[in-house]
Formats: structure tokens, sequence, C-alpha cells
């Protein structure tokens, strides 16, 4: 008899979790805010500024997809791994934090229009003019965290890996220094950093396309298909009005918002 009430104690428990996920999931379009997943701590894109205020490319894209659907947004600042779980329990409507899809996601959640493409990129001393592609590598030193799959590709064609702990702001302050000849890393990352740290004459940034290109939207759940709609609209009429543009060269400097 006991355990007959605790397994119909569990099945109404697990009926009332269900429905609660369920109204989560089904009232993100009778609810005022836009609730958003985001990590807080990944500059440009998702960071605290000096004043404390979280800001970054996909912040301010998403405080503009808010704007454009007539909503308030809130953000929930959340660890990386805990993410997309958190999308799937209800807690927040998407996830904005320069996600890309591959065949695992799709299985379990779709993606908005792209608001930025990026791929790899090298940040060279401007000296370098010899540097085109990551087959020029042999002999120069790379200022790059170790263990990194951007290291191991420079190993693979022949380049030298000095060790930096410090991230790629270190990375790339050191190569206007002169210090190392290049760094390689995320296209977007470079080119904020290239800006902020004022080293155009200092630093070329390559593009590698060979490498490949990725894109990253509003992440939401794979039956969401109104709010993917919404999205979508959203964004493709932020693009035509040059917003996305404003909002990318405020970062970058340049339009990541194209392909």
């Amino acid at each position: 008899m006991l355990l007959r009430k605790i397994v119909k104690g569990l099945v109404v428990l697990g009926f009332f979790s269900a429905t609660a996920a369920f109204a989560n999931q089904a009232d993100w379009m009778t609810k005022d805010t836009l609730t958003v997943g985001t990590e807080g701590t990944y500059p440009p894109f998702t960071y605290h500024d000096e004043n404390g205020k979280l800001t970054g490319y996909d912040v301010e894209v998403a405080r503009a997809v808010a704007e454009k659907l007539g909503l308030k947004i809130e953000f929930k600042e959340t660890a990386w791994n805990a993410l997309l779980a958190g999308l799937n329990n209800g807690r927040f409507d998407t996830v904005v934090n320069q996600v890309t899809m591959n065949d695992e996601r799709r299985k379990k959640y779709q993606s908005s229009l792209p608001y930025s493409y990026s791929g790899a990129a090298l940040a060279v001393r401007s000296s370098l003019s010899q540097v085109h592609a990551v087959k020029d590598l042999k002999g120069l030193k790379g200022g790059l965290a170790f263990t990194s799959n951007f290291a191991d590709l420079v190993r693979q064609n022949q380049g030298e890996v000095v060790p930096v702990e410090g991230g790629l702001g270190q990375e790339m302050a050191l190569v206007a220094q002169g210090r190392v000849d290049f760094t390689l890393n995320d296209r977007l990352a470079v080119l904020y950093y290239q800006k902020k740290l004022n080293a155009n004459d200092k630093i070329q940034v390559i593009d590698l396309p060979e490498e490949g290109k990725v894109s990253a939207g509003f992440i939401v759940r794979k039956d969401d298909n109104d709010k993917l709609k919404k999205l979508n609209q959203a964004l493709t009429e932020l693009k035509k009005e040059g917003k996305l543009a404003a909002i990318s060269k405020q970062f970058f400097g340049v339009d990541i918002s194209e392909q």
C-alpha cells in the first residue's frame, strides 16, 4: 500500500512538473517579456562593462529584437554548460550566446536567421607581409592557449606556440607589442580586441575561409515555431534598417551581420 501511494505521488508530481514546463513554453507570446539565457562572461559578445552593465554584441542585438517585438527583456546569466538545459525546462525563451548549430543540437533546437557570421582569423604583426594563411606560419611564434584547437592548427603548420594563460586580450597585446608574431582565434573576437587596443596599424587581421565559416542565431526549442517566426521577422527588419550593422560596428568596427 505504501509503495502504491509513493508511485501515485510520483506520477502526480511528474504530471504537474510537465504541465508547468509546458506552460512556460506556451505562454511566451502572452507575456510582455522576452527572457534570454546568456553567459555574461564572454566578451565581446556577452559581458559586463566597467560600470557593471551587461552588454556585448549578442546582448545588444537581443535588446534590439525585444524592442522590435514590443517586449521587455530579461537576461538570465547562466554558465555555458547549463544554457541549453535552461532552454529545455522553460527557464528562458531563447539562448543568445554565439551558439552555432550542429547535428546533435538540431535534434532538439532550432536557430533563427543568423545575426553574426564568423570563422577563424590570424592576427599578425603588420610588418609580416609574407603571411597570408596558416601555411605561412612555419618558423613564426604564436601566442596562444597551449591546449587549444587553434594551437594544434599552428603546430600542424610548423609554427611555434608560445603559451599564454591570460586569454585573447593578452595574446593580442603581445602581437601589438611585437613580443610574438601572431595569434589565431575566432574572427569576431580578434576584431574586437584589435579595435579595443587601437592596434589597426600594428596588427593585420587575416581571415581564414579555408578553415570554415559559422553563423550564430537565437536558439529556441524544436517545437517553438511561432517564436522562431517572430524572431526571424524582427531580425529581418533590423537588418533592413541597418540596426544590426550599427551594433556590429560599435563592437567590431565592421559589419559582421552580413556573410
